[in-house]
């Protein structure tokens, strides 16, 4: 099976191919949300590489959200154009399923934030299982203040979106950091999950797939 894996919800673009696990193809580039302008051309050059069409693509893997509006819409609609063309599946993974991908081997249950604007956080609980970073929760949006009040002082991974560009938070330096056993949440970590997915017993082929957006819960935040 050949996999083509693309992730446009961060400032980074990051697109995988792969041929039955095996990786062909892995980019990944700090384009500042330059995805549009750039996306085709990188995806053309990696097809061009590996000596393959977008024909030959069996199946497609999608970040579908939280993260930028802008970037989740571009790469949902790229990957939904290209698979309704030649009738091929989406799998759809979430950002914060992404960033826990970053952990394999950690024993103990952590959380995932995702820091898009000011303070606010999406958060979800994980665990891995064997070597699987696996959700044990739903994800919720919420304070940074209010997470730190709940969590018990437990250990996070956190991606913070062009967090060069803010004021400095002293409430993150709060937190409890978990070493990443891999650097950067790139499109491999997106083909292993999608992968994973795929060979779940509740995996519908035909499912719709659409970008993911939360919103905060007013009357648990007040």
């Amino acid at each position: 099976m050949i996999r083509l894996s693309v992730d446009t919800s961060f400032e980074h673009l990051a697109l995988c191919l792969t041929r039955n696990g095996v990786v062909l193809a892995n980019y990944y580039s700090l384009c500042h949300r330059r995805n549009s302008a750039i996306i085709f051309g990188v995806l053309d050059e990696l097809l061009k590489n590996a000596e393959l069409s977008l024909k030959d693509v069996d199946a497609y893997v999608i970040n579908c959200g939280p993260g930028s509006y802008t970037g989740v819409r571009i790469g949902m609609a790229v990957v939904k154009t290209f698979a309704q063309v030649y009738k091929k599946p989406v799998i759809a993974v979430n950002s914060l399923e992404l960033l826990a991908g970053q952990i394999s081997k950690l024993k103990n249950d952590f959380h995932v934030l995702l820091n898009c604007t000011r303070r606010e956080v999406f958060q979800a609980r994980f665990r891995v299982i064997e070597g699987q970073a696996v959700a044990q929760s739903e994800i919720m949006l919420s304070t940074l203040e209010q997470f730190i009040e709940n969590s018990r002082t437990e250990p996070v991974v956190l991606y913070r979106v062009s967090s060069e560009r803010r004021k400095t938070e002293l409430l993150f330096e709060k937190l409890e950091l978990l070493e990443l056993d891999y650097p950067v949440p790139d499109a491999l970590i997106l083909d292993r999950l999608g992968a994973f997915k795929m060979k779940q017993p509740e995996y519908n082929h035909d499912a719709l797939v659409h970008p993911l957006y939360i919103k905060r819960d007013v009357e648990k935040s007040a």
